[in-house]
C-alpha cells in the first residue's frame, strides 16, 4: 500500500552549497512529510506494516532536516 521513496543520500557537504531558496524549499518539504506522517500515524486503525513504514519515513525526513540544519 504505502511505499517509501528510495532517495540516494547526497554526497557529504552538498547541502552547504545549496542556495538559500533551495534549502528553504527542501526544509519545508521535509517538514510537510513529517507532519503528514504524524497525522496518519494518529489513526489507530492503521495496519502495523503501514505504521512501520510511516514511522521510518518520518525518521528519514527528520534526519534530513537535521542534515539541512533546520
Amino acid at each position: 500500500m504505502l511505499e517509501l521513496a528510495n532517495r540516494p543520500t547526497p554526497p557529504e557537504g552538498l547541502d552547504r552549497s545549496l542556495p538559500d531558496a533551495v534549502r528553504a524549499f527542501l526544509v519545508e518539504s521535509e517538514r510537510r512529510v513529517v507532519l503528514h506522517c504524524h497525522k496518519l500515524l494518529d489513526n489507530r486503525q492503521l495496519p502495523g506494516e503501514d505504521r512501520y513504514r510511516l514511522a521510518r519515513l518520518s525518521e528519514r525526513a527528520e534526519e534530513e532536516l537535521r542534515r539541512l540544519g533546520a
